[in-house]
């Protein structure tokens, strides 16, 4: 499965060999400039032919300022959902177990090194123990100077689960193919900003490559709607394409996505985005 997002953040934000002990958040309270990062929850949704949920889903975060991107993205990741994302319909969950704490950082050659606490419970053969690393997988790899991710306890190494039960070292997003929707939408991402412009990418395994896109305002009206295709028509591909739109004021919109069921033309692999629409 490649991944579609190395033009969204500056390639320098996550400089190899770099180190960040989590101990390093709250230095920049001073700061006034913001920027976005994209944990990933659980999003339970119905309508996905063949793949049961939930579904794994970046969500929109703003955070002060820093070099340090990795590290905000996985705190942001164990803080976990917003009351109104939990309470939503559908609901935003995670898997990540309460007290588990990041104790640091480190980045080379593409390999992200990631330090928990023991509440994280990474060598866990559990169900859930496969559901918490790939949220912490897809949290980093979305991040051009990461492709795959190895697991510590203290200063050992641990083995993680993946999504087909098998125990590894070193795991990419690969590894977790079952957890991704079969239209699995990378920007925008949940809740997101756009100004304009929403530019729509990610990856699709969907039939002959094709699925159908809608966007819509507040108020429910169409803005545009189309047919997009990913460059893959057997197994996963990637698509990337932009939709320009007018409003006259900042207002929440969704983005709906599907495709059309081969064996009797009805709405299957339907996911629906809310994207903060802005002049």
């Amino acid at each position: 499965m490649k991944r579609t997002m190395t033009a969204l953040m500056a390639t320098g934000v996550l400089a190899a060999s770099l180190i960040i002990p989590s101990a390093a958040f709250g230095t920049t309270s001073q700061a006034t400039a913001k920027i976005d990062v994209a944990p990933y929850f659980w999003i339970d949704e119905a309508g996905h032919d063949g793949r049961t949920g939930p579904f794994l889903v970046p969500v929109q975060r703003r955070v002060p300022a820093t070099v340090a991107v990795g590290t905000a993205s996985l705190e942001e990741l164990l803080d976990g959902p917003k009351a109104s994302e939990a309470g939503a319909d559908p609901a935003i969950s995670t898997q990540i177990p309460d007290g588990t704490r990041l104790r640091g950082l480190t980045i080379s050659d593409g390999k992200a090194k990631v330090h928990f606490n023991r509440k994280f419970a990474g060598n866990d053969d559990s169900a859930a123990a496969a559901l918490r690393v790939a949220q912490v997988v897809f949290t980093l790899t979305r991040y051009p100077t990461v492709d795959r991710v190895v697991f510590f306890q203290g200063d050992h190494r641990i083995r993680v689960q993946t999504s087909d039960g098998e125990l590894k070292r070193v795991v990419t997003r690969d590894d977790y193919l079952d957890f991704v929707a079969a239209i699995s939408v990378e920007t925008p991402v949940y809740g997101g900003r756009t100004n304009d412009r929403v530019r729509v990418s990610g990856d699709a395994a969907v039939f002959e490559a094709t699925f159908n896109y809608a966007l819509r305002d507040a108020d429910g009206d169409l803005i545009e709607k189309g047919i997009a295709m990913s460059d893959n028509g057997v197994g996963w591909g990637t698509f990337d394409f932009t939709i320009q739109y007018d409003v006259a004021e900042r207002q929440r919109g969704t983005l709906k996505v599907w495709a059309f069921s081969a064996k009797d033309g009805s709405r299957i692999d339907v996911r629906k985005y809310p994207v903060v629409l802005a002049p």
